[in-house]
């Protein structure tokens, strides 16, 4: 039973993994669709390259994508939380894929060969955020299921304890995942402010 516990929530990872790079697609075709705000994304892009090139102290680097992230794998706990927000969570995941591709092709139309250090930065602010909001997305479906199985049979007291379990779920991810994304953002940060001077 755990064996197979354990092939169907791989099934599961995948498949939301795969779901969120199409709406990375997606978010990387929107230019392509409408190029008309490209003016106001290139005077973006220039604070953004400033801002890494050494124009920013670590501290305030740090504390933007500490509350960046709180925001965004909290948005998706709570919702999930609610139960009948969930479809929000969904969306806030979504807009979160779309967004990185819709930076990354923003990068490239405006930089060319040179976008390749900005696409890098985007990956690396991401790289384990992602995982782990897949991964909650993941326990959040597990969640809604068993709630609603829990409220067909009118059992609140094991709604309850699903809700405290789903917590401590959240509370695990939000922190391990915050603190190895920032201690991989500082170490970037730092490296790439070093090879900009």
């Amino acid at each position: 039973m755990r064996k197979k516990d354990f092939y169907k929530r791989n099934k599961s990872l995948i498949l939301i993994s795969v779901i969120f790079i199409l709406f990375i697609v997606v978010g990387s075709c929107i230019n392509k669709i409408d190029s008309s705000n490209l003016e106001d994304m290139s005077s973006q892009i220039g604070e953004i390259k400033s801002y890494y090139n050494g124009n920013i102290s670590i501290k305030d680097f740090t504390i933007t994508n500490i509350k960046e992230y709180i925001r965004y794998l909290g948005s998706i706990g709570i919702f999930t939380l609610l139960f009948f927000t969930f479809p929000i969570s969904i969306i806030v995941f979504i807009v979160k894929a779309i967004s990185i591709g819709y930076t990354i092709n923003t990068s490239v139309l405006l930089l060319g060969l040179s976008s390749f250090k900005m696409c890098i930065i985007v990956l690396l602010k991401n790289i384990v955020i992602i995982p782990m909001s897949i991964i909650l997305i993941e326990l959040a479906i597990s969640y809604i299921k068993n709630v609603y199985k829990q409220l067909k049979k009118k059992r609140q007291d094991s709604i309850v304890a699903l809700g405290k379990e789903f917590v401590l779920n959240l509370v695990i991810i939000m922190c391990a995942s915050i603190i190895l994304q920032t201690v991989l953002n500082i170490i970037s940060i730092s490296i790439i402010q070093f090879l900009a001077r």
